[in-house]
Formats: structure tokens, sequence, C-alpha cells
């Protein structure tokens, strides 16, 4: 098991597709609402976005939420390149393997599917302005992306403590009538989760942590993954949704800290 990341999404300047379906654009994987989405014409096996940052950004993570529809037998390759070399991706860009496209085997019950890139420690990435995100498939297919977040991780040097919580926030309804009727109006339900990290060094609380909180607070979004190494069931150790409750480091010990992380995922 490996400790945590948190992953702040870079912002997205622009983005554009090989193919959209109509209601569907491409711009639509850089918004929070899950339930719009960015899909590709079918008829093809082959079908890419392609993210403008704005400028060159360090980043070494990427994570997709919203696969709807997606098997285990798709794939995703990731290729940058600078403001320098241009969105055309010329000689000299960085391209990477060609990976299995879902997080993991194990879908979510919402069968929206994940996938969760990570930089390869030898030969990652340069800081880049174009992302492009190529997805395939063995025979012709529609893509469905819901959220694109890129970005530099955030990973604790000490994981977070035994006592963390995962649950369910029902956002339906349960009541009686005066005559002992049952009243129920269903609503989704969102996964929760809520993390405790004893021991942050006060260089990480000052650099990372304290900005991260001041950015996010309780109304934009961040990627977690309680576990990020290869397993079945990776896809549901991922969560996209806004921190809840008071964003606070505690001074617990002398040049220790502990920051503790509350989230409801709205990737369901």
């Amino acid at each position: 098991m490996s400790n945590a990341i948190i992953l702040p999404p870079a912002p997205i300047v622009a983005v554009t597709a090989s193919s959209s379906a109509a209601g569907h654009l491409p711009d639509y994987v850089a918004n929070d609402y899950l339930g719009v989405t960015w899909q590709s014409n079918g008829g093809t096996t082959s079908q890419y976005l392609t993210i403008d940052l704005g400028a060159d950004v360090e980043f070494d993570t990427i994570a997709l939420f919203g696969l709807t529809g997606a098997a285990l037998t798709w794939q995703m390759q990731i290729k940058a390149a600078t403001a320098a070399q241009g969105s055309s991706f010329p000689g000299g860009s960085w391209v990477g393997s060609v990976d299995q496209l879902l997080a993991g085997s194990a879908m979510p019950t919402s069968g929206r599917g994940k996938a969760l890139w990570l930089a390869p420690a030898v030969s990652p990435p340069p800081p880049s302005r174009y992302i492009r995100i190529t997805l395939g498939a063995p025979s012709n297919s529609v893509f469905t992306v819901a959220r694109v977040v890129i970005g530099k991780r955030f990973q604790p040097s000490i994981n977070f403590k035994f006592g963390a919580a995962f649950g369910v926030r029902d956002l339906g309804k349960i009541d009686f009538s005066s005559r002992g009727v049952l009243l129920r109006r269903y609503g989704a339900k969102l996964r929760t989760t809520g993390l405790t990290f004893p021991h942050v060094h006060r260089d990480k609380i000052d650099a990372v942590i304290q900005p991260l909180m001041e950015r996010i607070g309780n109304t934009d979004c961040v990627a977690l993954v309680t576990d990020p190494d290869a397993h079945e069931q990776r896809q549901n150790r991922m969560y996209f949704g806004p921190l809840i409750g008071d964003q606070e480091s505690i001074w617990a010990r002398p040049g220790g800290l502990e920051w503790r992380a509350n989230m409801v995922g709205m990737d369901i």
C-alpha cells in the first residue's frame, strides 16, 4: 500500500477533441459537473482530447472520471508538448507508453469508470502546456469522459492513520406520514471519506497544504486516491469532490502538524 495522494486540478484554458457528439462539448471535461460529459462520435477505435493549460505547467498525475461504457480492454496514451513546441505535437514532444485505461478491474457501482496515470519515474514529461489524451478500443466505440484532472500530486511522507472513515451520504429522504405510511424520496448516494494525516512536516504545511486549503476552500474540488498502487479495487479508491467542514491543520507536537481532510465524492 502506498500513501494517499491529493491532486488539485491545474486550470484548463481550452480543450479540443478529435470529434464530439451533439451536446457533448470537449470543454465539459474541465468543469465539475460530472453529469455533463464530453462524448465522441462513434464508428472509430481511437479518439483524443487535447488539453491546453495556458502555459508550461509541471505535472505528474492525470485522473479521468466518468468513463461511462469503458471496458477493461480499452487503452490510454499520454503525449505532452511545451508552449514552444505547440499543439501539433511535433517530433521531440514527450510520448508515453500505451497503458490500460481503467485504473482497476473492479468497476464502481455507478458503472462510471475511472483512469489514473502516474508519470514514470524514469524520463517523466517536462513542464508542458499541451496534453493529449488518446483513448483506444479494440472495436468501434463511443468514448465518454466527465472530468479530466491534471496536476502535480501531493503525497504525504507519512500516510493517514487508522480511524479513516469511508461511507455514503444519501441525498434522499425517508419519513412517515401521520398514519404511519412510508414516505420515501430517492436521491443520489455520494461516497464520503474522512482522513487524518497525523505527521505532516511544517514545511509541507507552509508550501503545499495551506495554499491548497486557501485555493480550494469548500467550493472547489480535488481528486483523492487513498491508495495509488495498482490493484483491482483502485477505481473505488479514487474520489473527486469538495472538501467539507473546517479546513485546518493542527499543531499537534513540536515540529509536527496534523491535517484532516473530509470529502464528499461526486463521482458516485
